[in-house]
């Protein structure tokens, strides 16, 4: 196992971390991917506004003093005052490694109250909000998007608005390779974000269109420090330790080459937790949502994937996975 290392300000094992992800990370998920090898994992983005009215869900969020790191909060606000009250609120629950702003989010929901990526309009605001976090005494980080670049007068858009919240004091810029105009559509551009990461080196993590180990090379090869598995974990659940076996790290073979048993037991072992942490409703929405990706490659996934989605409880769901083994056809990938 290759020493630890240094990115944006925190300790961790490797430049592959876990995206924060709406509805989706969760303790349960981000206990499953740390133990598949994620160097460091998010909260779901969280609303500071929220955490300031004792909102009971929205602190529900942001987990307990008893899970591991390293992991960051993910913030939005739509102002640097109501951003470091929810901080304080959140840092009074629990310990984090990372303070992270969410300038990404394009959802009219998010955007039309100011925060998200309406903030990429607003370089004095967010600039002021990475400011607010600094006496906190953690890194501060900024989850952005690359901005419309299509005039030349806006080609250089990005790297202005980076310029901006570096020089405010932001430890590290994660920038997901859409425009907020595109919101999940299209292809992320990777050349502009290895661009942007090769004008401001070991400051610029990378997140859009990892779906495969050689996806997150192209990324760390151009320059950028890290990257964030987001959707991509949920087409291939085991991305992350293939992408670290695939950068000289030290994977078990089980992670990186599974059997569909190796899979159904890791799904099991999901199951399981989140039916303790979140319930059996969302364990079942989560285990349903992946099942796309489950058993990907073996053959007679897709009978084993329909009779998973026909499955009304958890009982039934942890049955149908655990007779994975005995399928005639997944006994050999």
């Amino acid at each position: 196992m290759r020493a630890d290392l240094e990115i944006g300000g925190a300790r961790v094992s490797s430049p592959i971390w876990l995206a924060p992800l709406a509805g989706v990370t969760t303790r349960t998920f981000r206990d499953f991917h740390k133990k598949l090898g994620a160097a460091l994992v998010h909260t779901e983005m969280i609303s500071a506004v929220g955490l300031s009215y004792k909102n009971k869900r929205t602190r529900r969020l942001i987990g307990d003093e008893g899970e591991g790191g390293p992991i960051a909060l993910q913030l939005f606000s739509p102002d640097a005052a109501s951003l470091a009250k929810g901080a304080a609120i959140a840092l009074g629950l629990r310990r984090f490694d990372a303070l992270e702003i969410n300038m990404a989010c394009p959802m009219p929901k998010v955007a039309k109250k100011g925060s998200g990526a309406s903030l990429l309009g607003r370089p004095d605001v967010a600039g002021e909000m990475v400011s607010a976090l600094k006496p906190f005494g953690l890194p501060a980080w900024v989850k952005m998007r690359i901005l419309d670049q299509a005039s030349a007068a806006a080609s250089s858009a990005t790297e202005r608005f980076c310029e901006t919240i570096l020089a405010a004091g932001a430890d590290l810029v994660m920038i997901h390779g859409r425009t907020a105009a595109q919101r999940y559509e299209g292809a992320a551009d990777k050349e502009k974000v290895r661009e942007v990461a090769t004008l401001f080196p070991g400051r610029v993590a990378a997140s859009g269109d990892y779906y495969a180990p050689e996806d997150a090379a192209l990324y760390l090869d151009g320059g950028c420090v890290a990257v964030l598995a987001a959707r991509g974990v949920l087409r291939d659940e085991f991305l992350i330790p293939k992408t670290l076996r695939a950068l000289g790290y030290e994977t078990p073979r089980n992670l990186t080459d599974p059997t569909a048993g190796d899979v159904a037991n890791a799904i099991v072992a999901l199951g399981r937790e989140g039916l303790e942490n979140e319930g059996e409703r969302f364990t079942l929405v989560l285990v349903k949502r992946m099942l796309a990706g489950l058993f990907k490659g073996f053959p007679g996934a897709a009978v084993i994937r329909a009779d998973c989605a026909a499955c009304r409880d958890w009982a039934s769901l942890e049955e149908t996975l655990l007779r994975v083994d005995l399928h005639p056809s997944c006994l050999q990938q």
